[in-house]
């Protein structure tokens, strides 16, 4: 432990005040972007928030607790060339983590990090590979169906080609690559690089339990079908924050083709995930500054002086945040989150660890 006056902890002490400060921006640019959806002038949208049908409000509650369902889904599909893990549990730790990305320090990542390493015995060096493995599906399934849309602006022939063959080359790039690394001999082939780069220090640092722990992404990302199912659900998972989007455009009666719903989805998706100070007003503000960038036509403010899109992210994000809230309550219930704090539970016996 680092002595009061270290660097070491005034390295801390530096970090807790930027997240503190990054996490109050986004409290207010949230409250900005509350204040523009409350002004007289979208008093029209947010009347028509109470013409809403129940088919309409559950199929957008239903589609929130798919996203959490196929997050988990994708995590644990990632994993399972490596370690087999009860399906169930990791969607649990999923809605955990969706819950607490609400705040700032990145607390999603350290009850990921910490309830897979206790209660299922996954080092940490390979949980740190598996959401990195993870973050590469991503790259590689979203990347090019947000390129061909910014392009497109419309869904037609061109656009389902182009997409297709992106999220095929993308991601089979990335399987070729990680299969070149992956097993004894891409260990191998890694000894060898790091024995050739100068002072021995990298060569020594290969042949640590640490490095082979780690070596676990490779072979994770190897996986053609692991990867290949990971990235067909992250699509559904796009599709059902698309459709969230068209829901809510269709409620408030604002017009939002396909395309710019798809570009809604994935962008206000991608922040919540990067965001390094909670995804409270980074999703909302980075979102509707995305669609002004990129002229999506519900971003412009109308005739009146209405800006109906601040409305449309605001309402998305409320039925989301009653669903997230429902599901940390039951992940905290399901993995019996006291245990975990006490330090027990880790190593279960039932968590599976053979691999595919």
């Amino acid at each position: 432990m680092s002595e009061p006056g270290t660097p070491g902890r005034g390295r801390r002490r530096v970090g807790a005040v930027v997240q503190a400060v990054g996490f109050a921006a986004g409290i207010a640019l949230l409250g900005y972007c509350v204040s523009r959806a409350l002004s007289p002038e979208n008093r029209e949208q947010l009347g028509r928030l109470t013409d809403a049908s129940a088919g309409q409000i559950l199929a957008m509650l239903a589609l929130s607790a798919a996203a959490i369902a196929v997050n988990g889904a994708i995590f644990w599909t990632v994993l399972c060339p490596v370690r087999r893990l009860k399906l169930a549990d990791v969607i649990a730790v999923n809605a955990l983590a969706t819950f607490l990305a609400y705040l700032p320090f990145k607390l999603s990542v350290v009850a990921r990090v910490v309830v897979h390493n206790r209660r299922d015995g996954v080092p940490l060096v390979t949980i740190g590979a598996w959401i990195i493995a993870v973050a590469g599906v991503l790259v590689t399934t979203l990347g090019p169906v947000l390129g061909v849309s910014v392009w497109r602006r419309g869904v037609d022939a061109l656009w389902w080609g182009l997409g297709i063959a992106g999220i095929v080359v993308a991601t089979g790039a990335m399987v070729v690559v990680a299969g070149w690394f992956a097993g004894e001999r891409g260990m191998a082939r890694l000894h060898a690089i790091a024995d050739r780069l100068p002072t021995g220090v990298f060569g020594r640092a290969a042949r640590t339990e640490r490095f082979e722990q780690a070596h676990a992404g490779a072979a994770m990302l190897a996986h053609p079908w692991s990867v290949a199912g990971a990235s067909a659900l992250r699509l559904a998972d796009a599709a059902g924050l698309a459709a969230r989007f068209a829901i809510a455009a269709a409620i408030l009666g604002v017009e939002l083709p396909w395309t710019d719903a798809i570009l809604l989805g994935a962008t206000y998706f991608v922040l919540g995930v990067v965001s390094p100070f909670g995804m409270l007003g980074a999703r909302e503000g980075g979102t509707l500054g995305f669609a002004a960038l990129v002229g999506i036509s519900a971003a412009q403010q109308a005739d009146d002086g209405s800006s109906p899109l601040f409305v449309l992210i605001l309402f998305v994000t409320g039925v989301e945040s009653v669903v997230n809230i429902a599901g940390g309550g039951f992940a905290v219930a399901w993995l019996r989150a006291d245990r975990l704090l006490r330090g027990r539970g880790a190593g279960r016996p039932d968590a599976g660890r053979g691999p595919v």
